[in-house]
């Protein structure tokens, strides 16, 4: 029950906090009094705990879109814990002090041999006393070679546990996180952290810290069995956070609070890192009502449900109830839908949607007509198109390869299915850009064409993230490329071309807006260039045709 009376003298009390309103003062000098102590606690949320969520966080009052919510220290900040195949033989890693990108084997830290941006960067003194233990990688290794030696995600788990020493209270708020310890255990991501993480730490650099230790009678850390190493993982693979710098290297980070943030494929709530101080601001990403819960998304919003449900079940395991994840058509977007495979004897404009959409083996069921789809099925045609896509979009694939790709896959997907909206977003970026398809050079048709796409996709981005919390990039280069139309079309028709330009200024202004969220991120700093380009571009086309019609007013 929270209490009616003012914090410093105890009498009744009408005036709060303008921020958290959960705390009340009789006047403006008991408020500025109670402040140092009460900033430490100050927070328009509070921590609620269920069975079906777990810990969670809930708004104590109504929020503004775009007010910080709270700013927080990390727990622990490394490296990027899943790395792709591409990262895995790259020559450029970040620098184990500072993160920096970095050449691999051109300067190592003189004491533990690890990647360093330059001689003079150190990086912390103990984790480098554990990592000197190593070996090194073996003589004349490739690079291939060099990255398993120079294991970042394991980088990730020794920093978690150099805690014990370095940061006993965060240590303690580390173990409170959910690991999912006995989901995990059998798993392919438990048998992947066993061989990459847990027995090369014990093989490397913890068996030789044992003999140290029997020698010195003084560990560098405290407990490091393979329990505790898997339980870390378990840690790490649940709750981190990826965290972009503006170098656009990614890492991971564990924060207290910001990890209790439930997950939504609809989230109200987005995140910025501040790399100078390491600290993360939690920012509303629309006016949020008293009692809403604080929530982020933990996987991509722009797969169909049943590869969101797939994913989370492997690496956070839990199955999402979220009004999406619950709707068979994703809000009316269809992303996840096929077009009807019935007789083909017969036409039939329905959709196969799932019967339940949690349901991995549920069937797919025609809206229209009796056809039904058993879930296997469903799921050999999208791992054969997914297939298909991947291998596509692995190179650089020209305008007339979508559009044979996108002819092919709509005799059974639909329109807006996750696969098409990624080829069309390819596709409007190839028109007006691609040698000999210059927007000077596009006829009529396709022009219109590229504008109906660019629509397509803007509306399925709407529907998807109303307020552009995790596709602002996605919505912006949609939004860009309505703009070139417009102005592609505003040189074709005169006597529209004003009110054309009007338009490509309302877009212009729409995506400025909508990249607001993403300043900070690589892509968003060069999205935020070229639309400054954009503006300039725009406003001199509009001040020549500004020109020209008074001086043809005054011929006439």
């Amino acid at each position: 029950m929270l209490s009616l009376d003012c914090a410093i003298c105890g009498v009744a009390a009408s005036r709060t906090c303008n921020r958290c309103r959960m705390v009340r003062y009789c006047g403006g000098e008991h408020q500025k009094e109670h402040w140092p102590s009460h900033k430490l606690k100050c927070k328009p949320f509070r921590e609620v705990q269920d069975e079906q969520l777990g810990r969670y966080l809930v708004a104590t009052h109504d929020i503004e879109a775009k007010q910080i919510i709270f700013v927080e220290e990390p727990l622990v900040i490394g490296p990027k814990w899943y790395m792709s195949e591409a990262e895995k033989s790259s020559v450029i890693v970040p620098c184990v002090g500072c993160y920096t990108p970095c050449r691999l084997g051109k300067h190592l830290c003189h004491s533990c041999r690890w990647p360093v941006c330059s001689a003079m960067c150190h990086h912390e003194s103990l984790e480098c006393s554990v990592l000197s233990l190593g070996p090194g990688p073996a003589a004349r290794s490739d690079t291939r070679g060099l990255h398993d030696y120079y294991r970042e995600d394991a980088l990730l788990v020794l920093k978690c546990l150099l805690l014990q020493r370095q940061h006993p209270e965060r240590w303690s708020s580390l173990l409170e996180m959910q690991s999912h310890e006995e989901e995990r255990k059998g798993t392919e991501l438990h048998q992947e952290a066993e061989k990459r993480v847990v027995n090369y730490l014990h093989q490397k650099f913890l068996h030789r810290l044992k003999q140290a230790t029997k020698q010195s009678k003084e560990s560098l850390i405290g407990e490091y069995d393979p329990e505790l190493l898997h339980r870390l993982c378990g840690i790490i693979e649940t709750n981190y956070m990826v965290i972009e710098l503006p170098t656009g290297v990614e890492l991971s980070g564990l924060f207290r609070q910001a990890c209790m943030m439930e997950h939504s494929c609809q989230p109200n709530c987005y995140f910025q890192f501040d790399a100078t101080t390491q600290q993360i601001a939690v920012r509303a990403g629309c006016n949020l009502k008293k009692g809403d819960h604080l929530k982020i998304t933990y996987t991509n919003i722009l797969w169909g449900t049943q590869l969101r449900q797939h994913h989370l079940k492997m690496t956070k395991h839990f199955v999402c109830r979220c009004s999406r994840c619950l709707d068979p058509t994703e809000f009316g977007t269809y992303v996840s839908a096929f077009a009807c495979l019935g007789d083909v004897n017969k036409t039939c404009e329905g959709r196969h949607l799932p019967v339940d959409p949690l349901d991995e083996e549920a069937q797919w069921k025609c809206d229209t007509c009796p056809m039904v789809l058993n879930a296997g099925y469903v799921t050999e045609l999208q791992t054969h198109m997914t297939a298909q896509v991947d291998k596509l979009m692995s190179g650089k694939p020209t305008a007339n390869e979508v559009e044979l790709l996108l002819a092919r896959l709509s005799q059974m997907l639909h329109p807006n299915h996750f696969h098409m909206f990624n080829l069309k977003h390819t596709l409007i970026q190839l028109y007006g850009h691609e040698e000999g398809l210059q927007m000077n050079q596009l006829g009529d048709g396709h022009l219109e064409r590229k504008l109906r796409l660019c629509e397509d996709l803007y509306n399925v981005c709407r529907r998807l993230d109303p307020h552009s919390i995790k596709l602002a990039i996605y919505l912006t280069v949609i939004l860009m490329e309505i703009v070139h139309t417009l102005e592609e079309q505003s040189c074709r028709k005169p006597k529209e071309a004003l009110k054309l330009m009007e338009l490509a200024h309302m877009r212009l202004q729409e995506a400025q807006e909508v990249l607001d969220k993403e300043h900070d991120s690589v892509a968003g700093k060069k999205l935020h260039d070229k639309l400054q380009k954009e503006f300039f571009e725009l406003e001199k086309l509009v001040l020549i045709y500004h020109h020209r019609y008074q001086k043809q007013e005054l011929e006439l």
